[in-house]
C-alpha cells in the first residue's frame, strides 16, 4: 500500500508543464521529450533567440538529489565539444528553479525508426553505423568518461548520422556510482552494466547492435523462440564480435580494439559476403 501511495504522489509531483508554458521566463514549453530517473526534458522555444531548444529539469519528487544529478549532467555536457553530441547552452538557477538547456537534435530516436518506421538493416549497415556511433563513444571515453547509458533510444538518427544524447547516467572513470546514484537506480541496471569502465559502455554497445541485426529478422513458422546465436543467421566476423561485447569471448581491452575488429569485418563481408 505504501508503494502505491508513493508512486501516485510521485506522478502528482512530477506531473509534466503543458504546452504554452514559460520556464525560467524565456523558454516557452511545446511538448514533453522524455522522462528520466531524476529529470523531466522538454521541447521548448527560445523567445530570445528563436530557436528550438531541450531544457532538462529536475523531478521535484527527487527534490535535492535531482538538483544535485542535473548539475553533475551539466558539468559533463560542458566537456563535450562534438558536432555529434548535442552542445550545453546553458545551466542556471531561476526563482529556485534549476535547468539545463542544450541544442536540441532533431530527428528519430533509433527506437522509433526500427519499431515504429520498421527500418531494417543488414549486417554490412549495422557495422558502418556502429562505427560511426562508436567514433562518438571513443570521445567520450577519451575525455574520461563512461557514458552508461547507451540505447536505441538514446541514439537520434538525422540525415543518416547517430546523434548520442543523454548523459543522466554518465560517470568519470575511477568514480564510485555508489557515491552518485540511489540505490533503486542501480537496482534498475543489469549486473553486467554496472561498472564504471569502458567495457560497459561496449556490453551496451552488443546489445544496440542486436536490435539493428534483429531489425530483419524473420522468423520461421512454428519456430520456438531461441537465444539470439540460434536464431539470427550471422556471419563469422559478427558473431565473433558480439561474443567478445557480451563477454562470452574474452571482452575488448578499449574501444579503439573494438572498431578495429569492426572495421575488419566490414572488410571480410565487402570481399566476401558470405563469409
Amino acid at each position: 500500500m505504501f508503494a502505491w501511495l508513493r508512486n501516485i504522489y510521485e506522478s502528482w509531483m512530477d506531473y509534466p508543464k503543458q504546452p504554452g508554458d514559460l520556464l525560467s521566463g524565456r523558454y516557452c514549453v511545446r511538448s514533453l521529450l522524455g522522462m528520466g530517473s531524476y529529470g523531466l526534458t522538454y521541447l521548448c522555444l527560445d523567445r530570445h533567440s528563436g530557436q528550438e531548444v531541450a531544457v532538462k529539469l529536475p523531478r521535484p519528487s527527487k527534490r535535492a538529489q535531482a538538483v544535485q544529478l542535473l548539475q553533475r549532467e551539466a558539468h559533463i555536457m560542458r566537456q563535450m565539444e562534438h558536432p555529434y553530441i548535442p552542445k550545453l547552452l546553458e545551466n542556471d538557477k531561476h526563482s529556485d528553479e534549476m535547468y539545463m538547456v542544450m541544442e536540441y537534435v532533431s530527428g528519430m530516436t533509433l527506437e522509433e525508426l526500427i519499431f515504429e518506421q520498421e527500418r531494417s538493416f543488414t549486417e554490412q549497415e549495422c557495422i558502418v553505423y556502429i562505427l560511426e556511433l562508436m567514433e562518438r563513444v571513443l570521445y567520450v571515453h577519451e575525455r574520461g568518461y563512461i557514458h552508461r547509458d547507451i540505447r536505441i533510444p538514446n541514439v537520434i538518427h538525422r540525415e543518416g548520422k547517430p546523434y548520442l544524447i543523454d548523459f543522466g547516467l554518465a560517470l568519470a572513470v575511477g568514480e564510485r556510482q555508489e557515491d552518485v546514484f540511489t540505490e533503486a537506480m542501480l537496482e534498475k541496471r543489469a549486473p553486467e552494466r554496472q561498472d564504471v569502465a569502458f567495457y560497459s559502455d561496449l556490453y551496451d554497445i552488443g546489445h544496440f547492435m542486436l536490435f539493428m541485426l534483429y531489425s530483419s529478422y524473420e522468423p520461421q513458422p512454428d519456430q520456438p523462440p531461441g537465444s539470439w546465436q540460434e536464431e539470427l543467421v550471422l556471419s563469422q566476423p559478427v558473431r565473433h564480435i558480439l561474443e567478445r561485447l557480451f563477454q562470452i569471448r574474452p571482452r575488448y581491452e578499449n574501444s579503439r580494439q573494438f572498431m578495429q575488429e569492426l572495421e575488419e569485418a566490414l572488410l571480410l563481408l565487402e570481399v566476401n559476403p558470405e563469409s
